[in-house]
């Protein structure tokens, strides 16, 4: 099989998206050899693709368009010969090929509230594209679900295959950040400070509550860009701010604190509960299905409501650390098992429907 790959995230991006690129492309060149894999990549990235990929047998296809969305509608379907084209979010206008596009979520249709005018913009070329896909893959049950109340006209494309733990976190060696925090003596939060992350509410939550101390604060990893951050106080040591850490950093950070917290609003996936499942910490989590699907034993609180957050966090810190929740995640094997079967499938179909047609 001839497989193209949207891989235009692989240098740059967040770093999540780049994570996931990355164990993909590996995991499908090293599971399954036969195939010829080739990766779409922006025209500027081509040389420090060819590091990545090294002696792997990967073809590189630039592209040359930007943002990403408008590569991928107009010339990724064109970017090499291929049987089918696995795309992200978007999905090509014209190609030959198969298309089977990874829509990570269609929460700007739900929650239009957590987006700018701009940004809603741009994600409507998604569902709108996505008429176009063969397959629509998603990483959750719960996405699935969405993807379908929302876009009905998909429902029967969308095939949750789920997303694994990027082996780069895997493999990783936990290594002390040099931030001066005691073993069990400090609370996590993990993601990007936007309005969607709810940080500010967590924030205000524990502080009103009496939750942290200077010796027992709240530690918040991600760019220090959002409102919650921006306003708070630098110099009140109760919660800090770090910035960005190396997944050495995180697997330290996840497997030494004393409660994990993500009051996330919504999510399609939820990557740091996963992370934080896999280093055994104890969690307090947003009741919102991604959340209940990929952690089900996980403590749950209203996102919406401090007084609920700062209850789950008290009735965590009361008594001994809770185990971790069993998290369910698949292996990356299964992951690109899981899309090559319904991408071999749909091919079948498509032969069939042409057969019948002559």
């Amino acid at each position: 099989m001839r497989v193209l790959f949207d891989a235009y995230w692989w240098v740059e991006g967040q770093p999540s998206g780049r994570r996931v690129v990355d164990s993909f492309v590996r995991t499908w060149s090293a599971t399954r050899p036969d195939d010829e894999l080739t990766v779409a990549v922006p025209r500027r990235h081509v040389d420090r693709v060819r590091e990545l990929v090294g002696d792997a047998p990967i073809g590189i296809a630039p592209v040359r368009l930007n943002p990403h969305g408008v590569s991928v509608l107009a010339e990724l379907g064109s970017a090499a010969d291929a049987d089918v084209v696995i795309a992200q979010n978007f999905t090509p206008l014209r190609t030959r090929a198969l298309r089977a596009t990874f829509i990570h979520d269609l929460m700007f249709d739900e929650h239009p509230e957590f987006f700018t005018r701009l940004e809603r913009l741009y994600f409507a070329g998604m569902p709108w594209s996505a008429r176009r896909a063969d397959l629509v893959l998603t990483s959750t049950r719960a996405e699935a679900d969405r993807i379908a109340r929302v876009r009905p006209g998909l429902a029967a494309k969308v095939v949750p295959v789920g997303l694994g733990v990027p082996e780069s976190f895997r493999s990783r060696r936990a290594t002390d950040p040099g931030l001066g925090l005691a073993p069990g003596g400090f609370l996590l939060c993990v993601g990007r400070l936007n309005a969607r992350k709810n940080t500010g509410r967590l924030v205000e939550a524990v502080l009103a509550a009496g939750l942290v101390t200077p010796d027992r604060p709240l530690v918040v990893v991600g760019e220090p860009d959002g409102l919650a951050a921006a306003r708070h106080d630098p110099g009140d040591r109760r919660v800090r701010f770090v910035g960005g850490v190396d997944d050495g950093a995180l697997a330290w950070l996840y497997g030494n604190c004393r409660l994990f917290v993500f009051p996330s609003l919504d999510e399609g996936f939820g990557l740091p509960v996963v992370e934080a499942g896999l280093s055994g910490a104890p969690m307090a989590l947003s009741d919102i299905p991604a959340f209940r699907e990929l952690a089900p034993g996980a403590a749950f609180f209203d996102p919406l409501d401090p007084a609920s957050i700062a209850a789950a966090v008290r009735t965590e810190l009361a008594g001994p650390p809770s185990p971790s929740p069993a998290v369910e995640v698949p292996a990356w094997t299964e992951v690109v098992g899981r899309i090559r079967a319904a991408v071999e499938e749909r091919l079948e179909e498509r032969l069939e429907e042409r057969l019948a047609l002559r």
